[in-house]
This record gives structure tokens, C-alpha cells and sequence, in this order.
């Protein structure tokens, strides 16, 4: 089974990636690739603290905010 640590250092890797696209890009499709790059960070470290501490609220939770991106991708929103 791979440590919690790694999965916290991915997220934390994917995030800064996310922050560093929204705060130097001019491109609006760049913004909104960033935040929802920033979206699956904070997806995967719930999911990673769903299965450490071995509850579902996580993964719902991660459900719901997919489902949420899901609706607003016709009107070309980003997912926050």
C-alpha cells in the first residue's frame, strides 16, 4: 500500500502547479485548466484521507464536487 505522504506530496505538487498556471498565464483556458488542476489536487487528497482513515465521506464528497464541475461544463465555468 503507498503511504499516505506520497499522495499528500502529489496533491500539494499538482496544487502549486495549479497556483503557478492561474498566477503567470494571460490565456482565460490556461486559468481555467489551472483551477481545475487545483480542483483534482484537493480531490485526490480527499480521496487519499478517505482510504487512510478508511471512511466514505471523502469519495462522497469528491462524487459531489465532480458532479457540480459536471454541471457547470456547458456553460464553459470553471469547476469552483
Amino acid at each position: 500500500m503507498v503511504p499516505l505522504s506520497y499522495y499528500l506530496l502529489l496533491s500539494a505538487v499538482l496544487f502549486v502547479c495549479g497556483v503557478a498556471g492561474f498566477l503567470l498565464k494571460r490565456n482565460i483556458i490556461t486559468i481555467f485548466m489551472s483551477i481545475e488542476l487545483m480542483l483534482n489536487a484537493v480531490n485526490l487528497s480527499f480521496v487519499a484521507f478517505a482510504a487512510h482513515w478508511h471512511r466514505l465521506s471523502g469519495q462522497v464528497f469528491v462524487f459531489f464536487v465532480m458532479a457540480w464541475r459536471l454541471w457547470l461544463l456547458p456553460w464553459g465555468l470553471p469547476g469552483g
